[in-house]
Order: C-alpha cells, then structure tokens, then sequence
C-alpha cells in the first residue's frame, strides 16, 4: 500500500481527484478516455471492475461506479490517496490489479467544482459542454452531487474500392455526420453511524439523444469514368436513457463478524427511428426505413457474511438473486410509390427476462506471512424466458465456479501472483432478437437458443513497486480454455447471426510500467503505460478451418503521460491508445479491421489557485481504419471469390478549451 497525502500534490494545484490521480504512477488507464465504460461481460454485480475505492468502500453500481466520481470530488475534500496491491474483499478486481482509495477528509467544509467550455470539430460543427459538481461533509453525512452535459459526436469519411479478380469495378463513399449529445447527473449520499455500520445510496441518471446523417455513394467504372449509380441518404434519430439507482449497507457484529447488504435497480430505453432515401436525382426519394424499441431492466440483491477464523485468516458465503428483462420490437418496411409495405423478418419481436441466484463462498488463508492461499467456490442456477412472435423458449442453466488464487509477497513492494478461475460470461439479450448494423449496413438475425460463453482463465504475475514512489512494473501472462465461445453462426440459409461455435483458447502476456522521473532529480513528467499481446485459436464455422476469434484484437497498447513545470503552473501531456487487427467471419464474407491509433494532445496553465485552462486537440494525426473485405460467388466455403473491397475510414479531428476550477 502506497500513500499519497496532501502535501504530495500541493505544488500541482489539483481541482479534482481525477487531476490528482494524473500525477500519480502506477494507474494505467483508470483516468484514459478509453478507460469510460470499461465494465466487463461479467454477471451481476460482479461486473463492477472498479478499481476505485472511496473511503474504503466501492460504489455500488452497472452504470454509476466509483470511476465516474473521480472528476466530481474536488481536490479540497480528499485527505490522502492509497494504491493497494492485493486483497481488496470489497471489490472484485482481477487478482494483481491495483486498486485505488479516495480518504476524504471529514473536517474539509462544502465545496465544489466546474468545468465549461468549447468543442471544435474540423467539420466545422461547435459545440459547448460543462459539468457542475458539490460535495461535502455534515457530520456523519457525506454527499456528492453533480451534472454533466458533453458532445458525443465524430464525423468521418469512408471510401471502398471495389475490384474483381482483373480489374477495378468501381468505389463507395459514406458520410457520416452523427450528432450526439449527452446528459447525465450523479448524487451520492453516505451515512456513518458508527461503530463500523455506514449506508451510502448512489444515483445516475443518462440521457443521451442522437440524430445522424449517413449519406452513401456508389460509383461504377466506365471508359468516361466514374458514374453514379446508388445514392442513399440514411437519418436516424434516436434516445437512450438509463436510471440507475443502488445501495449498500455494513453492519459489524463484533469479534470480526461483518455483513454487508448490496442492492440494484436499473432501467435502459433505447428508441431509434430510419428512414432510407434516394438521393440520386434531384429530389430525395425515401424508400423505406426501419424503427427499433429496447426497454432493459435489472434488479439486483447481495448480502455477503464475512467471518473472521483466527487472527488473518477470513471466511466468506454470500447470495446474490437478481432479475434481468429485455423488451425489444424491431419493425422494417419498403415505401413503393408513397405506399408502406411492411417486411417480415424472423424473430424480430422479443420478450425475454431471466431469474438468477448465485451462492458463493470464499476462504483467505495466510499460510505464512508470506503467502496467502484464497480458495473460492460458487454455483449459480438460471431460468430463462423468451416470447415473441417466432419464439416461445423456456430454458434453465446451472453453473459451478471455482477459483483459487495465490498471493506471495517477495517484499513489502514485490508480489508474485497466480489466479485460476471458471467463469460464466453474460448473455446479451439484445442478440436473440434480429437488428441492424448500421456501421456494417447489414441486418444481424437474432439467436434465442445462444448460451454463455464459459471460461477456465489461468493467471501467473508479478508486480513490482520501486523504491521512493518512482514507479511500478506488473508483467503477467494469461490462458484462457473457452466453451460456447460467441461469435457468429449460420442461421438459415445465407443467412448469419449470433450464436456458439463451441471450443477455443485466448493466450498472451500484459506489461504495465509507469515512472515519476522527479523522484529520480529529473524534470516532473509522469508516465503510465500498458502493452497487452494476446492470440488465439477457434474453429471457423463457416469454412472449418481454425482462425483467430473475432473481436479479440491481437494487441492493446496504452499510454499516457504529462510533464509538469511547477514554477510556471504550466502542464502539457499526450494520451496514445491503438487497438491490433481483428477480424469478421460470415457466410459469404470474410472481414479484416485495423484500428489507427488515437493522439490526444494538451497543454493547460494554472491561471489562478484553483483555476486551470486546458487545450486539447482529440485525434491529432487524423487515424485511419481501414477493412479489407472478401466477397464470395456463393460462400466461403466454396471458395470462388466475388470481388474485394477496401475500405479506408478518416474520422475527423476536434479540438477545444477547457476551463476548470473550485469554489
């Protein structure tokens, strides 16, 4: 356990934990923008990977963890920061991970913070955000509160080239104009009764409304050269709105005895409207369109015993029960000379929920005061419903999960680590119902009979704190044995969707490193870094050959780093992420992604104490995608290539002001 007091970050004039987090090494990504929405397809409350802890106690929360709090608590209230190493009994962070505790000081009065300023999108498109945050201490009371309104939005290019086996055979072009915007609010409430019973209650609402314009172009080759042949304009409006409201109460019974009670309720609305549009000739003609409803809830209880055995040894049972439903209506119609026509499409319409108890237990032995032993066993039974107009399916599913990890500590700042685990992935419903791909322009037909992916994960690592607070280094290596691994699947004739396509194996190896060259008497800069290799292996369903899995890229790499000049109050730093190739299999198709890598540059100047004004620059060296796509006559399996398409995909480039301070 590294901490990290007040006077550590005085000099840097920090308005939020967040900022303060930035000047700390050891923290790959938790402050990244690629950081965001970063929950895992665990199930239940076990999919809130938080690495973040507030006065010792995780943000119970889907959607509002203890993450998104980091730009809402200002500076003045957090009395110290600690990164732990190790067992954490209240969160379920991956054995080895770091895990960071915000103390805020109880004696600190009310105060607040804000953000506001100006988004520029090389299109052209300005746009405003802000965010507005209070909090502070009453008594036995704690609370946080804030609002937030942010674009959401990234214009971009594509263009296909188009070739058969001999020549080139014409291209596509595809606008993309998405306007987004996105509105939430925050409130956390935290009650300390004393004697080691607290209750916190937590609250998050989102609304996020979008209207986007997607114009698309296909041009042939002729002797006289490129002629137009399809011009379709794609408008889509659409809203999503998620409530989530969550809790958690400890109460202490004496002698180590201690039971905490978690709980969750949360509501998902999706609504999306089309409309399809000729736009060849000089009046915009539309052709049809389609529309889509979601409403998604989830119910959640926990209550987990924790029993002391002797004096650092620790039991623990628990039961989880939790509710998830999903209402989802996917609606499809041609217009012929101003007349709807409406198009069936197989199970398209579903209504599907599932009823769930996990029980587990847990046990940490300290064998020595090195090494300590953490058995684990849990079951889990399921019942699952769908009805739809093509689907009446009743189905139920049990599952064992042990896991065992072992923890030896070669010093107070080394730590070997080893984890093996059987895990369940979580199912999403949205996939046994058909939809529509817009980024691929295709419609995806919908599985109700797909199950959860299981996993046997294999972790060996090792974490290195160096001395004086430099910096770290965790290495670990990690394989993975997977059933019913997801991924697409022939459904019916020509056509695919999602479903299971039964064994395969993940393997590879992560390296975080981070240094504070000021403890070293060199200038303030801070450096956090993150290299993930990974391979694969799965039997292709379509042609039986084995092929990487789909959606797992072969390489992640992070980095984010800042130089800080004290005398002057003036900072400037990047932040680098880069995502390797992954790939698309389908019946008559066969795709291959690469993902440009994303610069984020800044510079910001301390104006005042308790003001900061950033410039920030988003997508800086204008990253290309790009997909490689093979078209088949027939299928992939018959193996007689159609044409090839090469797509090449410039997102735009955006860049803004910031300004930040307290009061």
């Amino acid at each position: 356990r590294t901490i990290y007091s007040q006077e550590f970050f005085a000099a840097y004039r920090a308005i939020n934990a967040k900022d303060m987090l930035e000047h700390v090494p050891g923290i790959v990504g938790l402050t990244s923008a690629a950081a965001q929405n970063a929950n895992d397809d665990r199930r239940g409350l076990r999919s809130n990977t938080d690495q973040v802890l507030i006065n010792g106690k995780r943000v119970t929360g889907k959607e509002g963890g203890s993450a998104g709090y980091l730009e809402k608590i200002p500076a003045s209230r957090i009395l110290q920061i600690e990164v732990i190493i190790g067992d954490v009994k209240e969160l379920d962070a991956d054995v080895g991970a770091r895990v960071i505790n915000l103390v805020t000081d109880e004696t600190a009065k009310s105060s607040g913070s804000f953000q506001a300023g100006i988004v520029e999108f090389a299109t052209g498109n300005t746009r405003p955000n802000l965010q507005i945050n209070y909090g502070g201490e009453a008594g036995a009371l704690s609370y946080t509160l804030a609002l937030e309104t942010r674009p959401r939005m990234l214009p971009s290019k594509l263009q296909d080239d188009i070739a058969s086996l001999t020549a080139a055979i014409g291209r596509t072009t595809e606008l993309r104009d998405r306007e987004q915007r996105n509105y939430n609010g925050r409130a956390l409430l935290a009650y300390d009764f004393g004697a080691g019973r607290n209750f916190q209650v937590n609250a998050f609402a989102d609304h996020l409304s979008r209207e986007d314009f997607d114009t698309f172009r296909t041009f042939s080759s002729s002797p006289a050269g490129a002629v137009p042949t399809i011009a379709a304009l794609d408008h889509t409006t659409g809203r999503d709105t998620v409530y989530e409201i969550s809790s958690d109460y400890v109460h202490p019974f004496g002698s180590g005895l201690k039971f905490l009670g978690l709980f969750v309720v949360k509501d998902k609305t999706t609504i999306r409207r089309s409309d399809i549009n000729n736009v060849l000739g000089p009046i915009p003609v539309q052709t049809g369109g389609d529309s889509r409803e979601e409403r998604g809830s989830e119910k959640i209880l926990r209550g987990t015993l924790q029993i002391p055995i002797r004096s650092f040894d620790q039991a623990e049972v628990g039961v989880e029960v939790a509710r998830n439903s999903l209402d989802k209506n996917l609606d499809f119609y041609a217009l012929t000379n101003g007349r709807r026509i409406d198009i069936q499409l197989f199970n398209s319409d579903q209504v599907a929920s599932e009823d769930r108890i996990e029980m587990f237990s847990s046990y940490s032995w300290k064998a020595t005061d090195f090494l300590q032993f953490e058995p684990g066993l849990a079951a889990e039974f399921s019942w699952l419903d769908q009805v739809g107009s093509d689907v009446n399916e009743k189905r139920q599913f049990q599952f064992a999960k042990p896991s065992l990890n072992i923890l030896y500590n070669l010093s107070a700042t080394s730590q070997i680590y080893f984890n093996v685990v059987c895990d369940v992935g979580q199912l999403s419903f949205e996939d046994f119902a058909a939809t529509v791909d817009r980024e691929a322009d295709e419609i995806i037909g919908g599985n109700p009979f797909l199950v959860p992916e299981k996993a046997w994960q294999l972790t060996l690592g090792v974490d290195e704190r160096f001395a004086s607070g430099v910096g770290s280094l965790n290495v670990k290596s990690f394989y993975k044995q997977l059933e019913d691994v997801n991924d697409r699947v022939p459904l019916a004739a020509g056509l695919s969707g999602p479903g299971n396509i039964g064994k395969g194996r993940v393997w590879g190896g992560r390296v975080e490193g981070s240094i504070k060259f000021s403890k070293l008497d060199l200038p303030d800069i801070t450096m956090n870094g993150s290299i993930l290799w990974q391979q694969s292996s799965v039997k292709d369903p379509f042609t039986g050959l084995k092929r990487r899995i789909g959606n797992l890229p072969k390489y992640e790499i992070a980095a984010v780093g800042r130089h800080d000049l004290q005398a002057s109050g003036t900072s400037y730093g990047f932040e680098y992420n880069k995502k390797g190739p992954t790939l698309d299999s389908d019946v008559a198709k066969f795709d291959q992604f690469t993902t440009g890598g994303d610069w984020r540059l800044f510079v910001e100047q301390n104006i005042s104490n308790g003001l900061i004004l950033r410039l920030f620059v988003g997508n800086a060296l204008r990253a290309t995608n790009t997909r490689d796509r093979t078209l088949y006559l027939r299928s992939q399996a018959d193996g007689r290539i159609l044409q090839r398409q090469f797509r090449r995909e410039r997102p735009t480039y955006f860049y803004g002001f910031r300004l930040r301070g307290n009061f």
